[in-house]
């Protein structure tokens, strides 16, 4: 019956109207003063400055009505923010289970086109203050539920998405927290595998980009502190599986294969609204 389910929920959403986006701006986030800083104010009266901040974009699709929504903060590839219709189709699955989606640009408002070339992880743009200024903006929002925003990141936006709910990390220094985290081959070699909340990766084993290796490694070392964390590996399945877009038009990007992969595709979306529905209860 739940299969039946699922498959009936993923019918509906494949025919779903494109939704309409609206373009909101918002600070992308500082953290608050360390303990060490607090003190030193306390003692000696130093000024602590003020961190500098960007003003970033995004695209926010919302149900209608009132609310109080649960909602998605998406976060872009190394490429930047995806096709229009890509990002319209996106707003139409998260709308249609009833949730508001904010897909922010933390390249656009920078000046940046890419951040693909070398170790594309080391960049100095500083996706985790993105991804919980969009936090912010959102619980901020009445028609938000504050206590239910989720975050789900695409390849380099995947790897954001794991370290901004990695416990003891980061995410520690912010005073809201998301709810649940999903992590389309994100590369997992630098992930300790300790979250704060349930999280779920979903990767390709054909991925020469981001080693689904690397995650099934770092599953088996994982000492199971922390909240659960799932890893969904796809068979015959390339970095990228679901861009629509290169559907039946692979290609090589900086020297790596992309291919879209329906099965793939479908099977990571029933994935994706499952936990979703788990993180939010309903």
């Amino acid at each position: 019956m739940r299969a039946l389910i699922g498959t009936f929920l993923i019918a509906a959403i494949v025919a779903a109207q494109p939704a309409a986006a609206e373009t909101v701006r918002f600070p992308s986030a500082t953290t608050p003063p360390t303990p060490l800083q607090q003190r030193l104010l306390k003692e000696h009266g130093q000024p602590i400055a003020a961190q500098p901040s960007v003003e970033l974009t995004g695209e926010f699709y919302r149900p209608a009505g009132d609310g109080p929504f649960p909602a998605v903060v998406q976060l872009h590839g190394c490429g930047g923010r995806g096709l229009r219709e890509t990002e319209d189709a996106a707003g139409a699955h998260i709308v249609a289970l009833g949730y508001a989606l904010l897909i922010v640009d933390s390249f656009g408002p920078r000046g940046v086109k890419e951040r693909c070339g070398g170790n594309y992880w080391t960049d100095p743009v500083d996706r985790m203050a993105d991804a919980y200024g969009a936090l912010a903006w959102l619980a901020g929002q009445p028609f938000v539920d504050p206590e239910r925003i989720a975050l789900l990141g695409y390849s380099q936006g995947a790897m954001v998405a794991l370290s901004a709910v990695s416990s003891g990390g980061e995410e520690a220094l912010y005073g809201r927290h998301f709810r649940a985290a999903i992590a389309y081959y994100p590369a997992c070699y630098a992930f300790s595998g300790t979250v704060s909340v349930p999280t779920l990766i979903l990767i390709g084993d054909l991925d020469d980009w981001s080693l689904a290796a690397d995650c099934q490694k770092m599953m088996a070392q994982r000492n199971g502190e922390g909240a659960p964390l799932r890893l969904v590996v796809y068979p015959g399945a390339y970095h990228g599986f679901n861009a629509v877009s290169l559907r039946d038009k692979p290609r090589s990007y900086f020297g790596h294969h992309i291919e879209y992969n329906e099965a793939a595709d479908r099977a990571a979306l029933a994935e994706t609204i499952a936990a979703l529905r788990q993180a939010f209860g309903r």
